[in-house]
């Protein structure tokens, strides 16, 4: 079996325990739910932190060693509280990567809050960005270097919270 049909198993098999639970989170036990795919724990973990995450409405809380075991929680967001502006809590107080930021488009693009030329165009001027950046670090010295990196960063970060407070006042309905 290849790995992303195994990827895709875990998480019907995660959504299936959501599904039976009387809870808002399950707790499951790595080496178990190995053992009973017959996988590594680290396809289970792979799963976990691109399936599972803040973004797609989950905390996870995870104990390793021995008794460990990993807590998945369904956040629930109160009726007053929109996703969007969940996610643009979350990333006003985060350091955005550049990954990040893409992740973060490409799950409102699956869960159909954008379309695809608003995705695309998220992903060019992200890029844009970078480039920019990126085109002088090789011409400076370390520490305005760092400077750069810390300001792309920034405004990574700025371009993510213009785009998600554009997605909430335009998207109606």
């Amino acid at each position: 079996m290849n790995n992303s049909n195994m990827t895709d198993i875990l998480e019907q098999y995660i959504i299936g325990l959501f599904n039976e639970a009387s809870e808002d989170h399950i707790i499951i036990k790595r080496s178990n739910v190995a053992q009973k795919f017959d996988c590594v724990p680290s396809q289970l973990n792979y799963v976990i932190k691109t399936r599972f995450t803040p973004e797609h409405g989950f905390i996870i809380e995870s104990k390793r060693g021995g008794g460990g075991f990993i807590r998945i929680t369904k956040i629930t967001l109160h009726a007053n509280k929109d996703y969007i502006d969940y996610l643009i809590e979350t990333v006003e107080n985060e350091i955005v990567e550049i990954d990040e930021a893409i992740r973060l488009a490409k799950i409102l693009l699956d869960k159909e809050y954008i379309d695809k030329f608003d995705y695309n165009h998220f992903i060019d001027s992200i890029e844009i960005v970078t480039a920019v950046h990126n085109q002088f670090l090789d011409c400076i010295d370390e520490n305005s270097a760092e400077e750069m990196i810390n300001q792309t960063k920034a405004n990574i970060k700025d371009l993510t919270i213009r785009f998600l407070t554009n997605i909430k006042y335009n998207k109606r309905g």
